[in-house]
């Protein structure tokens, strides 16, 4: 069963899509997608049915200013879009976790909360898991699909153009908007070895890791997930890095979801036989 939620908070909205599952006490998995990604992208509907048949509720949500609003796939706010950044979105995430947690029987009572995301969903999970389990919140596990291991993404000639415009325009291939990058997240980018320094917060995340990550990821590098599991390891955290054959970012689907791949059905197998083997969640 689908549930649309929203949540307002004082910095934004955030509307989401709660899928429950048909057992009681289910583990929950918050979903984050990646920055241009939203609720209704792609592989994420299917996703979150198959968990729903396998005994595990979710929640997937768009980000507060990520220019996407309720079901749509367009970006229709690019003043908002322009104005989104690590720290929105690190926000939007820790928020709406409270806001679970405080309505657990809103969500079918779970036993169990895991955080997912996909690709630069990587750092607002982590920075607001670091936060979350700071104040006494118990994260079960997280799963990191397709991560990056830095916002240091952009070459120097990009960051020099950014830096004199203030805004960096990138085109978007799906619906050939020219969205804007703004100023915020640039001077985030430009302090990804301090203040958003992925390895120094991974440290202070006290909860179990799934790494997943496609062998012909073409958008991320396979080494980014690789990197950020031998972090783990040397932090004493329990992880896994799963490498998927013949993945591509997405898992070799497209959006509009035409149809399952093997390559997705062997990332959701993952998933479940992770969440379900040997967790004892609170």
């Amino acid at each position: 069963m689908k549930t649309e939620k929203t949540f307002t908070f004082s910095h934004g909205t955030v509307d989401g899509i709660y899928q429950k599952s048909d057992s009681e006490n289910s583990p929950l998995i918050v979903i984050t997608n990646g920055h241009n990604g939203f609720y209704n992208y792609g592989m994420f509907p299917y996703i979150q049915e198959q968990f729903g048949i396998n005994g595990i509720s979710s929640f997937s949500y768009n980000f507060s200013h990520g220019g996407v609003k309720g079901n749509s796939d367009y970006f229709a706010d690019l003043s908002l879009y322009e104005k989104n950044c690590m720290r929105l979105e690190t926000l939007d995430l820790y928020e709406t976790v409270k806001q679970i947690v405080n309505k657990r029987n809103e969500f079918n009572a779970y036993k169990g909360l895991y955080l997912m995301c996909h690709s630069m969903g990587s750092v607002p999970t982590l920075f607001a898991a670091k936060q979350l389990i700071a104040e006494g919140f118990k994260i079960d596990g997280i799963i990191l699909i397709s991560c990056v291991k830095s916002i240091a993404l952009w070459p120097p000639s990009v960051m020099e153009e950014w830096e004199k415009t203030g805004v960096l325009l990138k085109k978007n291939n799906r619906t050939k908007q020219e969205l804007p990058q703004g100023k915020e997240f640039l001077e985030e980018i430009k302090q990804a070895d301090l203040k958003w320094n992925l390895k120094s917060d991974l440290k202070e995340v006290n909860s179990d890791f799934l790494l997943l990550h496609g062998e012909k990821d073409e958008a991320v590098p396979l080494e980014h997930s690789v990197t950020m599991n031998n972090w783990n390891i040397e932090f004493g955290h329990n992880s896994q890095c799963k490498i998927i054959p013949n993945a591509t970012h997405t898992y070799n689907t497209k959006h509009p979801f035409e149809k399952s791949t093997p390559e997705l059905e062997e990332l959701i197998t993952e998933m479940i036989t992770w969440i379900k083997k040997d967790k004892s969640p609170s």
